[in-house]
């Protein structure tokens, strides 16, 4: 379908454009003392915005279609328990404690360290499984399922639970918009006290899928300790996997290892047999920067692509090292499809090689870059997610950590910066025009801009926690010509564009691109 643009004549364009350039000073007041003081290097590095409080740490991250973040993980003193509370942040609200809403969790579950997704077809947040208090001892697991409603903007226990048990669980968005749920571990161990009694470590090793109607069914056929079970470096926790082009979920060991699972009817699952990614840890984080393709930090400084475009077996490149070891930092894919890396250390949960200083690969010239330097540490439990506004959100840290990180800082990137070396934010182009319905695959629509469009990129929504957010995808559009008003096309098909709501960027000449329209994708016929 082609998109019925509106016709905007030139003065209300330039009221538009002042009014929003007025807002965008408002919204970033706050941090003029911190961008002056990044002067020359701002539109080199990027920026840190002022750190700022939560109510919560947050721990899991999602971005909803309404621009609104939904966060969860911890009690309002930052102690483990998410059987309390749940917070909603409010970016275009900044980042004052107005901004934030604490709720009460009715749900009688503890989502802490659940796994989670968007769910294609009404942008609700899916939880899934968490953690569980067994003879006054924590880290068990329950296998409860709970939805975020953000029109109401409450939590529902679902009356259908999944069959085992999950905590530290990854969700997976499947073309038909199914969710695969993967992973985690159902029982600690516990060598017993004279008032408790021992238990012994055991996991959930198999696949489960979640229908659109909310009914479940077992892949009891994909059964594989290795590939997210007991065995394979503590595969069970948080899954690294993605759709891969040709519609089945690619896994990406901890350690060496890579697999298949064809998750139609009971399930196969299939080891790649000569895929070796270099030694990696659980802690360290992955993310899919371009269709098929997959940033992985693994030990020793070390970097490599996982390139699963193929019909056989996947193929890994080196892609020189970033600067740090980063155990549980963060990878996130920037508007223009970099990646920017932050946060981790290399003595994991401690202050020992911690750092600072963020850093950026840019997959066109295979090569890292060092960026700006944050206020504070993230460790285990922070996460982060790239915000509308093309600026990204990290935050939280601890429950434990040697830090407990109520509060977060707001990363921007140099492309939001003049590159006359003030330190000042660029002019930005607006959106005036783009879908408002739900698009499918490979179809053409349109989108006006009061600006030439020299680019457009599309990028998925996050959903992070534990360094790791598999519904990331990142697209360039491409534009036939450029003009206020260009026709693109959507991505091909779903495998590589997964249903569900999608961030659309215009870039101006200068490279600075507008805020986001969030639009959806998905079957409409």
């Amino acid at each position: 379908m082609s998109l019925q643009l509106i016709n905007f004549n030139p003065l209300k364009n330039l009221i538009r454009k002042f009014l929003l350039t007025l807002f965008l000073g408002l919204l970033f007041s706050s941090n003029t003392s911190l961008i002056m003081a990044a002067g020359s290097s701002a539109h080199l590095t990027g920026a840190f915005g002022p750190q700022h409080n939560w109510p919560i740490i947050p721990i899991a991250m999602m971005l909803l279609p309404d621009g609104r973040i939904f966060a969860y993980g911890t009690t309002e003193t930052g102690a483990q328990n998410a059987k309390l509370n749940y917070a909603i942040w409010n970016p275009s609200l900044g980042t004052g404690s107005s901004a934030f809403t604490v709720l009460q969790n009715t749900t009688n579950t503890d989502i802490f360290c659940a796994g989670h997704s968007i769910i294609p077809a009404t942008g609700q947040a899916l939880v899934v499984g968490g953690d569980a208090l067994v003879n006054g001892l924590r880290n068990y697991a329950n296998s409860d399922v709970n939805i975020f409603d953000p029109v109401t903007s409450t939590l529902i226990r679902q009356p259908q639970q999944m069959a085992y048990k999950r905590w530290y669980a990854t969700s997976v968005t499947s073309p038909t918009g199914e969710h695969i749920v993967l992973g985690g571990r159902n029982d600690r161990f516990f060598a017993g006290s004279p008032t408790k009694p021992a238990t012994a470590a055991s996991y959930s090793p198999i696949p489960e899928v979640r229908a659109a109607d909310g009914s479940w069914r077992s892949l009891t056929t994909a059964s594989d300790d290795y590939a997210y079970g007991a065995l394979g470096a503590s595969s069970w926790y948080y899954p690294r996997a993605w759709i891969d082009p040709r519609g089945k979920i690619f896994i990406l060991g901890h350690f060496d290892g890579a697999y298949k699972l064809d998750y139609s009817g009971t399930g196969t699952i299939t080891k790649y047999p000569t895929t070796k990614p270099k030694s990696g840890r659980w802690e360290l984080p992955s993310v899919m920067f371009s269709p098929g393709k997959i940033l992985s930090l693994r030990r020793n400084k070390t970097a490599v692509v996982v390139d699963i475009n193929g019909n056989g077996d996947p193929t890994v490149t080196l892609t020189g090292a970033p600067s740090a070891e980063r155990l549980y930092g963060s990878a996130t894919v920037l508007a223009d499809g970099r990646v920017w890396v932050n946060g981790g250390s290399s003595g994991g949960n401690s202050l020992t090689g911690a750092t600072l200083t963020s850093e950026i690969w840019n997959p066109a010239t295979n090569s890292w870059t060092s960026a700006a330097s944050a206020s504070t540490y993230r460790l285990y439990h922070s996460a982060s997610v790239l915000l509308p506004d093309g600026s990204v959100i990290t935050g939280g840290g601890g429950a434990p950590g040697p830090l407990k990180q109520l509060n977060g800082e707001i990363y921007y990137p140099s492309y939001l910066y003049k590159k006359d070396g003030s330190g000042q934010f660029d002019f930005r182009p607006d959106i005036i025009a783009a879908p408002e319905s739900m698009i499918g695959w490979n179809e053409s629509f349109s989108v006006e801009s009061d600006e030439i469009i020299n680019r457009v990129t599309l990028l998925r929504v996050g959903a992070a926690t534990h360094n790791l957010d598999v519904e990331a995808r990142f697209f360039n559009l491409a534009i036939p010509s450029k003009g206020k008003i260009v026709t693109l096309k959507s991505p091909a098909n779903a495998n590589v564009a997964p249903p569900g709501y999608y961030m659309l960027f215009v870039w101006n000449s200068a490279g600075v691109p507008s805020i986001a329209k969030i639009i959806q994708i998905g079957n409409h016929l």
